[in-house]
């Protein structure tokens, strides 16, 4: 593990392997040996040292955030301004660099296969994204995402947050995660909600009856940013009814694909990755993955990918079957509804988001 041991405070789920306790047959516990008890006691002294340290990296970690928030302002202050902004681009949320923000997202890793091309002119409008601590007394409790918006046509909200409520999964390895979720309510405007898509509805039968209802449309949810991350989750609790259950469960290659509670769990751990993606990486050096310095590189050659389908072709009887996600991909639930993209899965992680 790194020497950097604030990573323990802060970091995302992956970053640890998950422990399983260990199950006990019976209904006591039996007593540790004599020498077993004395190295729980000294290990017990040690992590309350261990504790005693992860406070003061809180507190130097405060320090050094307000040392840098000046600097989180001043960008926005210069992406505020109107003096060199093309006119079509003023009522934009970044006047003086048109779609700061949504190629900055489009660029994250994290979130690239989140957008959808119906967000991308919502996503025109924000103006800036921060981060916030749930309790600035203990930060590992959690953090806050706020999205910040200039008017628009789509909602009335000038800001969508999400909060992550975290605890310690287990206090040998650091590992946090997300015990509830909360997103921000999106106040549509009437036919502007970009989470759903109107279909003709199908009539039966004929005559008189086909022809008055001819021609009438619903609305059917569909994938979208603004549906997939302002979900409320919470463990323990019911999984949105929006999510397809079944493509969603054809999507996961696992045992426990038909719990409810592990796909829960799947939820919310793509969903606190996402977060701390976003607090750690993306708001910070935004500017860095709007001209796409940040980016991984893949090494991606067309040559190379042209002769690698060109073995996989002779594989293609033998994969029909199998709809897993390649090894490495997010878990990307689809929307209930006709617009759940059952071969997209979504989320790639291309690289390991870096934690302060």
């Amino acid at each position: 593990s790194p020497w950097w041991r604030p990573l323990r405070l802060f970091s995302a789920p992956h970053l640890s392997p998950k422990l399983e306790p260990k199950k006990d047959d019976t209904n006591h516990e039996e007593e540790d040996e004599p020498l077993v008890k004395e190295l729980k006691d000294l290990d017990d002294q040690y992590l309350a040292i261990e504790k005693e340290y992860e406070k003061a990296v809180q507190e130097l970690q405060k320090q050094y955030t307000q040392k840098q928030q000046p600097f989180l302002d001043a960008r926005t202050k210069v992406l505020q301004s109107l003096e060199t902004a093309p006119e079509e681009a003023k009522d934009k949320g970044t006047p003086a660099l048109k779609d700061f923000w949504k190629q900055a997202m489009k660029n994250l890793p994290a979130l690239e296969d989140h957008i959808e091309e119906w967000d991308e002119p919502v996503l025109e409008y924000c103006k800036d994204i921060t981060k916030s601590w749930l309790d600035e007394s203990d930060l590992a409790k959690g953090f806050r995402l706020h999205f910040h918006f200039v008017e628009n046509p789509y909602f009335t909200n000038t800001e969508l947050s999400k909060e992550y409520y975290v605890k310690e999964e287990n206090p040998y390895t650091g590992e946090m995660s997300a015990k509830e979720i909360k997103a921000t309510i999106i106040e549509w405007k009437p036919g502007k909600d970009v989470t759903v898509e109107k279909v003709t509805k199908k009539v039966k039968g004929g005559g008189a009856k086909k022809a008055k209802q001819k021609g009438k449309e619903k609305e059917e949810p569909r994938d979208s940013f603004f549906r997939g991350f302002f979900r409320n989750l919470k463990e323990g609790g019911h999984i949105p009814d929006d999510i397809n259950l079944e493509e969603a469960r054809e999507l996961v290659d696992d045992d426990d694909e038909d719990d409810d509670e592990h796909m829960l769990e799947l939820l919310m751990e793509n969903d606190y990755e996402m977060g701390c993606c976003i607090r750690d990486s993306l708001v910070p050096f935004a500017i860095r993955w709007y001209t796409g310095e940040a980016c991984p590189d893949d090494g991606y050659d067309e040559d190379d990918d042209e002769e690698e389908d060109s073995e996989e072709e002779d594989d293609d009887d033998d994969d029909d079957d199998d709809d897993s996600p390649p090894k490495g991909k997010k878990y990307h639930p689809p929307a209930r509804g006709k617009a759940g993209k059952k071969d997209a899965p979504g989320g790639e992680a291309k690289e390991e988001c870096k934690q302060q």
